[in-house]
């Protein structure tokens, strides 16, 4: 295929240039082919290109350059804007600026070894390249600047709108709720099955450059994964992800951080669900200065979020395990071993009738027999709010 003639060319014939330069333009094909090649195997993540589109922005560029090289002019508009096309597309398909430039690199090198090749070993072409090579190294310069800047522009515009829709998300998450065909649009948008089974993990002690951490850590992940945050709120949320792997995430991109939870559901209303466990999952895992299961604390995680109502409830009891600690202990004691006399004696290295005449005492003094449910609850909650006033 003939080179293209530069959009800002003089009239008539382009000058024909040292024959190196006319020679390797005769057969650019090739060389584009060659070099396309040769970028997907130095260049790992250029297989996310179509080979076909990849193929073409290649030809076109080394057309561009070798064109620049017979003019010996600087690149032309049409040049330029084929570098910003392709600039904004390698943004887009996610691949890293520094491959991007690692690519024209290769380019600069391949066309240059293709021109010594044919200057071979006569002294009077290899030195009509001389001239070339200051041309040569302005073209990949100015060419990969506008690729790069474009890159940069577009990796920006991306972010912003990532950032933009994860906070909607938040927003909607929080009770700002949209149509139906808007929040499937919003979670289509972020890459998710809007009836797909969501998981929501909300954490503590992220600032935003650790929420980035975190996000980047999640990319290694199999499904679909997004930390959002805004104005000090930030959640992951999940699709196709285990607890376990995104946990491993979370702490991978931040150590410091408090994990709460929610349960797997179904839906975006069942997403909204999930917030709303991991929200009180998260209160629960700040009393206890650690990672908290909705799905395993439910309780206590539930009652976290009312528990200043229920303190007048829990009053004599609070009174009870304050003077009389070791009462409040056999319960405790009492809830952990299976709710078994001899199993708490053991445990606490007393006799069983001792654990007994505790437990006896326990339900005299504030009403609650801990051998039925609702005074087994009404002890453990009472103790487990009595034990969180203590910790702040």
């Amino acid at each position: 295929m003939p080179v293209q003639q530069d959009d800002h060319a003089h009239t008539g014939s382009a000058p024909a240039g040292p024959y190196p330069v006319t020679a390797v333009a005769a057969r650019v094909a090739d060389l584009s082919a060659a070099v396309t090649d040769q970028i997907r195997a130095e260049i790992p993540g250029y297989e996310a290109v179509p080979y076909a589109e990849h193929s073409r922005d290649v030809r076109t560029q080394i057309e561009y350059i070798i064109n620049g090289l017979v003019v010996r002019r600087p690149p032309s508009a049409a040049a330029i804007e084929h570098a910003r096309s392709f600039g904004r597309r390698r943004s887009t398909q996610r691949i890293a600026l520094a491959d991007v430039i690692e690519a024209f690199h290769i380019a600069y090198r391949e066309i240059w070894n293709e021109l010594l090749q044919e200057a071979g070993n006569r002294d009077e072409l290899a030195l009509s390249l001389v001239g070339e090579v200051g041309v040569l190294w302005n073209l990949f310069h100015r060419l990969s600047a506008v690729v790069a800047e474009a890159h940069s522009e577009e990796s920006h515009s991306r972010r912003a709108t990532l950032q933009a829709l994860r906070r909607q998300l938040l927003e909607v998450f929080s009770g700002s709720r949209l149509g139906q065909d808007e929040e499937g649009g919003l979670v289509r948008s972020l890459g998710f099955e809007p009836d797909g089974d969501f998981v929501v993990v909300c954490l503590d002690g992220v600032a935003q450059a650790q929420a980035e951490m975190v996000d980047k850590a999640l990319g290694g992940l199999g499904g679909v994964a997004h930390c959002c945050d805004d104005t000090g709120s930030t959640a992951v949320v999940a699709q196709g992800c285990s607890v376990e792997d995104l946990l491993e995430a979370v702490h991978r991109g931040e150590p410091a951080a408090l994990a709460g939870v929610g349960l797997a559901r179904s839906g975006v209303a069942g997403a909204v669900l999930s917030f709303s466990d991991a929200t009180q999952a998260l209160v629960r895992a700040r009393e206890v200065r650690e990672d908290v299961r909705f799905a395993d604390e439910w309780l206590l995680a539930t009652i976290g979020g009312v528990g200043e109502r229920l303190d007048a409830l829990f009053a004599d009891g609070a009174t009870t395990a304050r003077t009389y600690p070791r009462l409040a202990e056999t319960v405790r004691a009492y809830a952990a071993h299976g709710y078994s006399l001899t199993a708490c004696a053991r445990a606490l290295r007393i006799h069983a009738n001792s654990v007994k005449y505790r437990l006896d005492r326990w339900r005299q003094l504030t009403g609650w027999d801990v051998q039925t449910f609702d005074g087994l609850v009404s002890s453990v909650v009472c103790l487990e709010r009595r034990q969180n006033v203590l910790r702040d």
